[in-house]
């Protein structure tokens, strides 16, 4: 299924879910099965994103609980955020910083 699909089914029935219609054990089956797509982030979305929140590389560690080197490894491509990283940075990406404090 492409994104745009899933994420419109998704929406639609978080409203289900929220209007009652749908139970919890629904939801939590459709997300298993169609779970939010995870986006690879370039060294420059990285540095764009701490950039954007007005954070320095130490103050961004901080908040998604990782060290200033890793963010600086990140920054210039000597690395790339993976799995629980990487899923974190989207949600930051996506929602803001408020979605993860």
């Amino acid at each position: 299924m492409s994104s745009k699909i899933i994420e419109s089914l998704r929406a639609d029935l978080a409203e289900l879910h929220q209007a009652g219609a749908l139970s919890k054990i629904t939801m939590r089956e459709f997300e298993a099965i169609c779970p939010t797509p995870v986006r690879e982030l370039s060294a420059a979305d990285i540095r764009n994103l701490r950039l954007a929140l007005n954070f320095s590389q130490p103050v961004f560690a901080l908040h998604l609980n990782t060290t200033a080197s890793t963010i600086r490894k990140w920054e210039q491509g000597e690395s790339r955020p993976a799995g629980p990283a990487l899923k974190l940075l989207n949600v930051i990406a996506d929602k803001g910083l408020q979605s993860i404090l």
